[in-house]
């Protein structure tokens, strides 16, 4: 029997294995059973995921990462990565140096640690990011310029208080308000009062003097005590308790410093210690806060509930309530979420009210002034309901909408009007509860938040049919794609050939699971995402997608910065033009792919590289040096003097150490010089070397791209310094190409996307279990260049090379040709081997006066004079000179360049090679006959052999079912 089944797109992309069976739901019919860095298109095919381009190197210092955006403005965006005590800044995909005037190529982030990453929260308004952490007093970060950051405490006023410690007394004396509402005084009279000196103390008591005013138990409950000399003098607490018999007098909380016989004291009605209590009257009604202290008498208060009238409330008929501290505190914690809303600043929970939810006054974003509950005035309000819901995140929408490990609640605001106190009412909506420490995002108008036990991805969102908010199980068809869920981000389509991204990076197996969205089609379409290591974090800065990866490179683990870019198809990867020269330090001695102008070359190892030469007095400073001063460097090591006037000198563009040579040396023994400069990866980079008396060379243990300045703290009197570039084996990996257009350098991952079995049911029944013959595959391809179907190569058409031309600026250093690779200005690279294609042209730019009296020519491997195709034109060191090369078809594998004065030492070898011709992109129908399958399954693997563009829009193919 032959069946043909037909797979018009992919686009419900991977289904969970559980769902197997359900081959009655339509789903099935455009799903996958596995969908591997592919992502799937809007319009239903899927196409091979984005390569990752290196952008920094994080070493082994750091393990944990949080990535955060930050949009300035539509100029200025950054990419903040925080580690412990610092903030790296990432502008167009480059690290910012010198923050601050620092020489930091970071933010000084000191009262970050490690434990607070995971769930560091944030929100941003304008130039301002505010950091949350139940453990960090809340920050601000103020961008001022690129490379100036302020980070500071957040300057919050008037506090909330909660009566942590809940107390109330009915002192006995009168108070009088002086009107019955607003901001009123209260007046304390028949106050009985007393002053002396201490019997004794405790650690929580005084004994008053043996004439106490007070003459009953209790008489002073609820007053203050302030001692005025003596031992512990300067402290004030409530009176909780006193015993006439024995003028033993109890307080709270207890003494810092316990008095003595030698303490003075005062007890009175009121102590500034009384602002932020309360005045409750119980006989009839009245309510007030205590704002301000005036005198031991009087205090300003807050009505918070009318008084009846102004008469005096005689003791008994009032109590005085304390035990009310700040909510935010290094003792009590700090918010654990923030975001702006309607012209308020909210925090979300707090480490010691994790279910409580704060406004600041309107406009007013760091006042949380509680006042008289006027319209503008800040808001509270604590969620209590049968379970606990300690706050996870808050997100402004079309209402404020509050995610907490319970289930989900908002602010429901009512014909469009704005959040009051007498408004500000919390209600609950589902019960599925957020998972701690994982971002939030929105998504046109959907909250997407990961359960708790991070098993589904949840959409939340108002549902105008039901007149309430509902959520969607985003991940319903494939939550074994989730396996611990650690951060997500979102990257909103750009265009019609894009779908929305949702990213959630894994913490159990360092996957990625991609989840393409089109929420007007009601199409979710995941994969998942693996590379040679581990995602640790995502963060989308408009619309690029960053990602920190971990991967093993040279038996340790490091920590990278990467992005997802479209022009990469390969990982960890950098990209480079024709004769151009890219270092690859951050995977030395790792094997790595390279795709030359559309064609995949063979696997390469990267190795170190022994740099000799640039030996020798670089630098010469003789004479007196004032103590403290700088040695600054200007120009590049390729002179024996330069100039010190403040710009930094390079190192011939690749990372090496340093040695200096110290002469007629009168520093004590023990003093320190500090290198400053930066590495290969464009990071600062200092190092300190102690030096002895005596003439002593000195090489440095870090490897310097950059010198910037030599530091020293003493007066070293008369010195000739010497600075070179030691003769040692230097950590340099690097990939001079001679590309048509441009080449990739990196790590090729694996591509595979899998049909689900095919089980049609015809008239006689289901054909499950029955082995399928799988004898013609059809595949609609788009602009795809290399592709595999079960396991067989599909073959595509080549197109010719054009030639090229390529150009080599050439100088002299130490008798040693050289070429400007390197991506720093003036760097040169020496006896660099060199790459020749055949039918391309090369150029060599002798017109450098370093040049004169240095002819370039070529040889064969056996010095035998080589001249084919070449053209020598003027004087060498003059302008207009330069050799060329019309490389020939039949051009030998191996050449020289050299120079005809001073023999082969001035240059080095050339690799003569034939490029193979890129393939031709093909769109259209791509047929494999064969057999190509034979199993129960009937199931299509499309998967790759080379890291190179495939899109697959559908797939027919034709069985043979039976025996």
């Amino acid at each position: 029997m032959r069946i043909t089944q037909y797979q018009s797109n992919f686009s419900v992309g991977e289904i969970d294995p559980l769902l197997r069976g359900r081959t009655d739901l339509q789903q099935y019919k455009n799903a996958l059973e596995e969908a591997t860095n592919v992502t799937v298109q809007p319009q239903g095919g899927i196409t091979r995921r984005d390569g990752l381009e290196f952008i920094h190197d994080f070493g082994s210092s750091f393990t944990q990462f949080k990535v955060i955006p930050f949009e300035f403005s539509i100029n200025d965006s950054y990419l903040l990565v925080f580690v412990v005590g610092r903030i790296y800044v990432f502008k167009n995909k480059k690290a910012l140096q010198n923050i601050n005037n620092t020489t930091n190529d970071y933010i000084v982030a000191s009262s970050i640690t490690e434990a607070m990453l995971d769930k560091l929260e944030y929100t941003q308004a304008v130039d301002t990011l505010i950091l949350c952490h139940e453990d960090l007093q809340t920050k601000r970060l103020v961008r001022n310029s690129d490379t100036s950051w302020t980070l500071e405490n957040l300057p919050i006023t008037n506090v909330p208080q909660y009566a942590y410690a809940f107390d109330r007394h009915q002192p006995n004396f009168d108070v009088t308000p002086s009107a019955t509402q607003g901001n009123i005084t209260i007046t304390a009279s028949s106050v009985t009062t007393d002053t002396g000196t201490a019997q004794a103390g405790g650690s929580d008591t005084i004994t008053l003097k043996s004439a106490s005013s007070f003459g009953s138990d209790d008489d002073p409950n609820g007053m203050f005590i302030t001692l005025t000399s003596g031992t512990g003098s300067g402290q004030t607490r409530h009176v909780e308790d006193y015993v006439a018999s024995t003028k033993v007098l109890t307080v709270y909380p207890a003494w810092d410093t316990q008095p003595d016989n030698t303490t003075g004291y005062k007890v009175e009605a009121y102590a500034p210690s009384a602002v932020g209590e309360y005045l409750q009257v119980v006989s009839t009604f009245g309510r007030a806060r205590y704002v301000e202290y005036v005198s031991p008498t009087v205090m300003k208060a807050v009505v918070e509930v009318p008084f009846f009238d102004t008469s005096a409330i005689v003791p008994g008929d009032w109590e005085s309530e304390h035990g009310y501290e700040d909510v935010w505190s290094n003792t009590r914690g700090w918010p654990q979420s923030a975001t702006f809303h309607e012209s308020r600043l909210y925090f979300g929970g707090s480490k010691s009210r994790q279910n409580t939810i704060w406004g600041s006054k309107v406009i007013d974003y760091f006042n949380f002034d509680v006042g008289t509950g006027l319209d503008d005035e800040s808001v509270e309000a604590t969620i209590n309901t049968s379970q606990l819901n300690s706050i996870v995140n808050i997100v402004a929408s079309s209402d404020l909408r509050i995610f907490t490990t319970g289930g989900e609640f908002v602010v429901i605001q009512s014909d469009n009007d704005p959040v009051t106190p007498n408004s500000f009412l919390i209600r609950p909506q589902t019960r599925l509860g957020s998972k701690p420490g994982v971002p939030i995002e929105d998504l046109n108008g959907a909250t997407i938040f990961v359960q708790r036990q991070g098993k589904t991805i949840n959409g939340f969102q108002f549902g105008s049919e039901t007149n309430s908010y509902q959520v969607q199980n985003v991940s319903l068809l494939s939550s074994h794609l989730l396996k611990n869920p650690v951060d997500i981000a979102i990257r909103r389509s750009a265009s019609t050939d894009e779908a929305d991204r949702l990213f959630v990076v894994n913490g159990d197996d360092g996957s990625i699971a991609v989840y393409s969205i089109l929420i007007g089609q009601n199409v979710i379409a995941p994969s998942k995402f693996v590379t040679s290591g581990e995602f640790i974090a995502v963060a989308v800065e408009i619309s690029n997608v960053f990602v920190i990866t971990k991967r093993t490179v040279n038996g340790s683990s490091v920590y990278f910065l990467e992005m997802f870019n479209p022009n990469h198809s390969l990982d960890a990867s950098k990209s480079g033009g024709a004769g151009i020269k890219i270092e690859m330090q951050h995977l030395e001695d790792e094997t790595v792919q390279i795709v030359e102008d559309g064609v995949f070359q063979n696997n390469v190892t990267i190795a170190s590289e022994t740099v000799s030469g640039y030996q020798g007095s670089l630098l010469k400073t003789t004479g007196s040096i004032s103590a403290n001063s700088d040695i600054v460097f200007d120009g590049n090591f390729a002179g024996s003097q330069v100039t010190c006037n403040g710009t930094s000198a390079d190192m011939g563009g690749i990372s090496r150490q340093i040695f200096f040579v110290w002469n007629s040396m009168i520093a004590s023994s023990g003093e320190k010089i500090t290198i400053v400069g930066t590495d290969v990866n464009g990071r600062a980079q200092s190092e300190e070397i102690t030096l002895v008396t005596g003439t002593v060379t000195y090489t440095s243990t870090n490897k310097f791209l950059t010198i910037s300045s030599i530091k020293q703290p003493f007066n070293a009197g008369s010195l000739t310094l010497q600075i070179g570039v030691a003769a040692v084996t230097a950590e340099v990996a690097e990939f001079p190409i001679a590309s048509t257009a441009s080449y990739e350098v990196g790590k090729d991952f694996t591509v595979q996307a899998k049909t689900m079995p095919t089980e049609p049911v015809l008239q006689s029944g289901s054909l499950q279990g029955v082995r399928k013959r799988i004898v013609q595959v059809d595949a609609l391809l788009d602009k795809s260049e290399n592709l595999k179907i079960n396991n067989r190569a599909i073959n595509f058409d080549t197109e010719a090379r054009s030639p090229a031309t390529i150009n080599y600026p050439v100088a002299v250093l130490n008798s040693i040709f050289g070429f400007p690779f390197s991506p720093v200005v003036g760097g040169f690279n020496q006896r660099t081997p060199l790459t020749f294609s055949r039918g391309n042209t090369y150029v060599f730019d002798l017109s450098d006066s370093t040049n004169s009296g240095h002819p370039l020519a070529f040889r064969t491997s056996a010095d035998e004079s080589y001249t084919t195709g070449v053209t020598t034109t003027g004087t060498p060191g003059s302008a207009g000179a330069k050799v060329t090369i019309v490389v020939a078809n039949d051009a030998p594998d191996n050449l020289k360049y050299y120079c005809t004065v001073h023999g082969n030492s001035m240059g080095s070898t050339i690799t003569v090679i034939t490029q193979s011709d890129p393939i031709a992109q093909y769109t259209g129908l791509k047929t494999n006959h064969g057999i190509l399958g034979y199993a129960t399954t009937g199931q299509i693997t499309v998967s790759q052999t080379d890291p190179l563009p495939m899109t697959v829009l559908s797939l027919e193919y034709k069985m043979s079912v039976g025996s």
